[in-house]
């Protein structure tokens, strides 16, 4: 039971960091793309975080879950047509390279 509500609250932190990094990506300060380096930190440290914190990789993948599920619906077209991550270079990097680091954070050491 113990595992099954820390795989809960893996996918329940994906959720929450995903759907913040896709509110901000898009976010710019000049030629600065802090809402893109905010949004693949903040992914990858929860993950490494919760890594930590619970000591095994399987909360990892569960986080991953939750992050992939709000990305890939924030990137389909809603009712009334509408994107949260367009098809532009910091929502093309944000999807792209969020899901690598997502990937590197479970397979990685550190």
């Amino acid at each position: 039971m113990k595992r099954a509500l820390e795989n809960i609250f893996g996918i329940v932190v994906g959720i929450i960091v995903g759907g913040f990094g896709v509110l901000v990506h898009n976010f710019a300060l000049g030629y600065l793309p802090v809402g893109l380096l905010l949004g693949l930190i903040g992914g990858f440290s929860a993950s490494k975080i919760l890594g930590e914190r619970f000591g095994r990789r399987a909360i990892r993948f569960w986080f991953l879950v939750g992050w992939t599920l709000v990305t890939l619906r924030g990137a389909t077209f809603g009712n009334g047509d509408e994107l949260l991550i367009m098809s532009n270079g910091s929502g093309n990097t944000f999807l792209a390279l969020g899901f690598l680091l997502m990937l590197v954070s479970i397979w990685s050491r550190l």
